[in-house]
């Protein structure tokens, strides 16, 4: 199957379930809580962004405001930053793996912009699982970081297609 019919499949916006995650085989709480919320936004023309941050009341401080200087001390600004993650950049499929549109590795990157420093100029392997159930398209994306030990399964709904 051609990569561009894939990407066509896979565009749209995904709006974030869950995020389980597991670090040397036990399981972890997730970074953003009990009411995580998050963007996964896929485009015909190949770029893609993710935001992701916790919704619960105690991971976002009140006086939040912007520009920064408005309001928020540093350790509120702390918290907010530990519990939110963005990026985002071209991304294109990996054709050295099995590749179906239900199944296959997508690559985030080099990444162009991220509220994490280190991650920009690099590149973030997501294996995805695409399934269709009752009108409704769900995408699953693995995250293995094997030099930590880690794993994350992030569940995603589409809400838009692309």
């Amino acid at each position: 199957m051609k990569t561009q019919v894939i990407i066509n499949f896979l565009a749209g916006t995904y709006s974030l379930l869950n995020n389980t995650q597991w670090r040397n085989g036990t399981m972890v709480p997730d970074p953003w809580g009990e009411q995580p919320a998050g963007l996964l936004t896929y485009t015909r023309y190949g770029y893609m962004s993710a935001v992701m941050n916790s919704m619960e009341p105690e991971m976002r401080p009140p006086g939040i405001q912007w520009p920064p200087s408005n309001g928020g001390s540093i350790d509120d600004w702390a918290l907010i930053g530990k519990s939110s993650l963005s990026y985002a950049g071209p991304f294109s499929l990996n054709t050295s793996v099995p590749l179906t549109k239900f199944s296959g590795q997508v690559l985030h990157g080099p990444v162009t912009t991220s509220s994490i420093p280190r991650l920009v100029g690099g590149i973030q392997r997501r294996n995805f699982t695409v399934i269709e159930q009752d009108g409704e398209v769900y995408l699953s994306i693995a995250v293995i970081t094997t030099q930590v030990g880690a794993k994350s399964e992030i569940w995603w709904k589409r809400i838009a297609k692309g």
